[in-house]
């Protein structure tokens, strides 16, 4: 379903030249495929989620999404892609503050065109899988950490997308809910037939997945 092909990412650094940060990965995400990502700090696997999403540019090397070539869009474009394909749960949760848990869940759903019944019904849906009921007209702002972990994964499941990028999504969680937001993730994956790419640390959370990848120093083994 997606392929990278020979991905290269290099940033140039005022004093030092280029930093090379992803050095010719090549990577195959099946549909359906439960793939983990893990590594050290600072080996590049948030970059390396960044240029499938198209929220950031290779350097060299292409993207490609069944027939489509991501590295050939434009903002625009890549914006519309990933909303209609691609579920992302960021590290630092990316939510906009001055909206409630359920407009922020909705809010991907909204960008769509869909109604704001259908789209709040839908985020409620979640919001109650997810424990957060009580929180649902909460601004993210006032959450502590491990709610706002919770809004991001909801807010990326509500689309249904075809993969979904996470990096470190239960990190702000304590034991018994990071196996309850795995299950959900990897049951929900199974459901839609999506692929699933995971960044993280945790061991715990490695061992669900059947294939798991390591990134060091910009390059990628099994």
């Amino acid at each position: 379903m997606l392929s990278c092909k020979k991905i290269y990412k290099s940033y140039n650094t005022t004093n030092m030249g280029s930093n090379t940060v992803i050095d010719n990965v090549d990577l195959t995400i099946q549909k359906g495929e439960l793939i983990a990502l893990k590594g050290p700090s600072g080996s590049g696997k948030t970059t390396l989620l960044n240029l499938i999403s198209g929220l950031d540019n290779i350097t060299s090397g292409e993207i490609i999404f069944e027939n489509h070539n991501l590295t050939l869009m434009n903002n625009d474009e890549l914006s519309y892609f990933r909303n209609k394909n691609i579920g992302i749960i960021f590290q630092f949760f990316n939510l906009l503050n001055d909206l409630t848990v359920i407009e922020n869940i909705s809010m991907p759903l909204l960008l769509r065109g869909v109604s704001r019944k259908t789209a709040y019904n839908k985020a409620l849906e979640l919001v109650k899988e997810l424990d957060l009921v009580e929180r649902e007209n909460y601004k993210t702002s006032l959450l502590s950490g491990g709610e706002s972990q919770k809004v991001a994964i909801a807010r990326s499941l509500i689309t249904e997308p075809r993969i979904i990028l996470a990096d470190e999504p239960t990190g702000n969680l304590d034991a018994e809910n990071t196996e309850k937001i795995i299950k959900l993730l990897i049951n929900s994956c199974k459901a839609f037939n999506s692929s699933l790419l995971i960044v993280s640390h945790d061991e715990n959370i490695i061992k669900h997945f059947n294939t798991v990848y390591k990134l060091d120093s910009g390059k990628l083994s099994s």
